[in-house]
Formats: structure tokens, C-alpha cells, sequence
């Protein structure tokens, strides 16, 4: 499905910058003239990755070993291989998330407290992770800096895409510590255009979430609440260096 707001956004910035976009197909492939050549853009799923960092990050169980390695604090999770794992891993932490490990945008999740909730749920290819409350926070990482903060505000238990407000937080308010973290994982993985996303307990612990390599762009662009910070031009920008640095 088009997301008419991502692609008219891409489409004024691309023509702010000169590079003459042209709408190929009505589900949202742009063409680009870069110099004497086009560059073709989808608008919702492109990004200025490469390959094996991008499917790095998609792997949620794949990134969060790699974050291990490097002693970087991930929520307690397990990709188990059957149900009687998944079970012995609720016993341990009482209350988990269930999630597809390829998934995105929120879609597919379960907040499981009790087996019989565990039993209805589809295991194969889900990561599960602990339960830990606290405030979702993500950090937009651009070619190794932190160009963007918000916190993601949702009344439930779990973030609902569709009803999340984003507070976009001046640079003051940004964690110094999460900084550093969101560019260490960026440089981990490999990725110069990623989102980096944290829990943050009423306490001030902080866990890693995951990283995204093709972050939504028009909730920095355009916050609920809080600073905009032009992220469709940084995107752009990447993916025109990208292609050039692949001829």
C-alpha cells in the first residue's frame, strides 16, 4: 500500500535538491536523474545500506547476538526452537514479548503472562524477549552521528503504530550515554543510515531494542510534538552516495 506522505515528501525534497523525480509506477517507485544517470527509489522500503548490514538488522536474533559480542546490553531474549523452550523461557522472566524475528512495524506482537497465552501463540520464527516497562526512545544515526531523538508515546502495553505519538527531543535532552551506544551499534552492524531503539526503566536502565536500517523518515520530519529536523534530505543524499560509490 502507497504511503502517500512519505512519497510526497520524498518527491518535494528530491525536487529541492534538483534531481527531478519522476513517479514510475502508482506504488511508489521514483526515478532520479544523478548527473547522467537514474536512481530508482521506492518509497518506503529503499535505503542507503548495503545488503548484509540490512539483513543483519532485520535478523533481530542475528543483530541481538552481535550486540553480545560487543557487551552491549540487550533486553534477555531466546529464539526458540520449540514450544517447551519457549515455555521454560516464560517460566524464567514471567512476563515476555513475542515477536516475528523478521518482522516490522510493530505488527505481529504478544505480551504473554501464562502458558496457556503461550500455547495460542505461533512460535516458529518468533524472538522472545523479557518484559520490561519503561519509555521507548530512538535515536536516528547518519553516517556515524546522531541526527534525530524522539520517544515514542502509546497507552498500552505494547507500541501500536497506528496511535504512537512522536516527541521529538531537542539536543539538550538527549542522552549522552545512548549517543555513544546508537553509534556503536550503527558501526557494529555496519549500517550509515539507521534508527537505534531503547526501553528505558523508570529507573534510568537502559536496554538495546533493536536497529532498524530502513527507519521510518516522516515521523522525524514531522514530529506530534518537538523539533523537525530535515531527514529526507539526509536519506536522499545517502542514497545518491551510495550509488555512486557502487559504479
Amino acid at each position: 500500500m502507497i504511503d502517500n506522505k512519505r512519497l510526497n515528501l520524498l518527491i518535494e525534497t528530491a525536487e529541492s535538491m534538483g534531481l527531478s523525480p519522476e513517479l514510475v509506477t502508482d506504488y511508489g517507485l521514483v526515478a532520479l536523474k544523478v548527473g547522467e544517470r537514474e536512481l530508482y527509489v521506492f518509497h518506503k522500503s529503499s535505503n542507503p545500506n548495503g545488503h548484509i548490514p540490512s539483513w543483519l538488522s532485520k535478523n533481530k536474533y542475528i543483530a541481538r547476538l552481535i550486540f553480545k559480542r560487543h557487551g552491549l546490553k540487550n533486553i534477555p531474549f531466546c529464539l526458540p526452537k520449540d514450544l517447551d523452550e519457549a515455555k521454560q523461557f516464560l517460566g524464567k522472566y514471567k512476563k515476555i514479548i513475542v515477536k516475528p524475528n523478521a518482522g516490522e512495524h510493530s505488527a505481529d506482537i504478544h505480551v504473554v503472562s501464562d502458558v496457556v497465552q503461550l500455547e495460542k501463540v505461533e512460535i516458529e520464527g518468533r524472538i522472545l524477549e523479557e518484559y520490561i516497562k519503561g519509555q521507548e526512545i530512538r535515536y536516528l544515526v547518519v553516517r556515524g552521528e546522531v541526527k534525530a531523538v524522539h520517544k515514542k508515546m502509546y497507552s498500552g502495553e505494547v507500541n501500536d503504530p497506528e496511535t504512537v505519538r512522536r516527541v521529538s527531543l531537542t539536543k539538550e535532552n538527549w542522552d549522552n550515554s545512548l549517543v555513544d551506544i546508537a553509534v556503536k551499534a550503527a558501526n557494529i552492524i555496519g549500517l550509515v543510515f539507521t534508527a537505534v531503539d531503547f526501553m528505558v526503566t523508570e529507573n534510568g536502565e537502559a536496554y538495546l531494542l533493536e536497529i532498524n536500517s530502513a527507519p521510518g523518515i516522516d515521523r522525524f520530519q514531522v514530529p506530534d510534538e518537538g523539533p523537525s529536523v530535515d531527514i529526507m534530505r539526509l536519506f536522499l543524499e545517502e542514497l545518491v552516495r551510495a550509488s555512486e560509490s557502487s559504479i
